[in-house]
């Protein structure tokens, strides 16, 4: 287990993000004018511009800068990502669609199943968010990086929770202020996972100034 400053990794996070916050708040404003158009926007944000964004982070947090180009240029690796990403929310979404279907005839096991479905979630996200970064490393493909993030968050279970609860945190801040503080910590989380991953692997990303 390594040791890591959940703080430090955070002005590091916010370091980057100023040098380049054109890219990454563009992704970000971009999937949510793309996810207004219906089905099809969010067919596209899923399946291209959320894998870009997460490629756009790992790049920043590796070499320090990226651009569109760059995110975008990669699509064997993108489509990696969402084909992981897919296979995560996969047992949720089935799950939550469940207890929508239950929940007219049988409130209580559609509410059963929806705060199921929310743990599974949770967990998931708690235990898989390294599988991305496994895959843009090179070290793992679709099915092996689930297995590496798992063995990574469980080795380092006490840093990865407690980075998730400050990332909350700070979402919910961002929210109360009027979700405008959402357009800095979303990008910005970008950023951050990836120095998680790094710091957690020993993996080398851009170093510090």
């Amino acid at each position: 287990m390594r040791e890591v400053s959940i703080q430090q990794l955070w002005n590091r996070a916010w370091d980057l993000f100023k040098v380049n916050w054109l890219p990454l708040l563009g992704l970000v404003v971009l999937s949510i004018i793309v996810s207004l158009i219906p089905f099809i926007g969010a067919l596209i944000v899923v399946i291209l511009l959320f894998p870009a964004l997460v490629r756009a982070g790992y790049l920043v947090a590796r070499q320090g800068q990226s651009s569109l180009e760059e995110a975008f240029r990669d699509l064997s690796s993108l489509l990696k990502i969402f084909v992981y990403e897919l296979i995560l929310k996969l047992i949720p979404g089935l799950l939550i669609g469940g207890g929508f279907i239950l929940w007219p005839g049988s409130d209580w096991a559609g509410s059963i199943l929806i705060v199921a479905d929310l743990m599974i979630l949770f967990i998931l996200n708690l235990f898989g968010w390294a599988g991305p970064y496994a895959i843009l490393s090179g070290r793992a493909g679709i099915f092996s990086a689930i297995g590496q993030s798992f063995s990574l968050t469980a080795q380092n279970f006490g840093t990865v929770f407690l980075a998730f609860l400050l990332y909350i945190s700070l979402a919910i801040l961002g929210l109360l202020l009027c979700g405008v503080g959402l357009l800095v910590v979303g990008p910005m989380a970008y950023v951050f996972w990836p120095l998680l991953y790094f710091a957690l692997t020993g993996e080398e990303g851009v170093p510090h100034s």
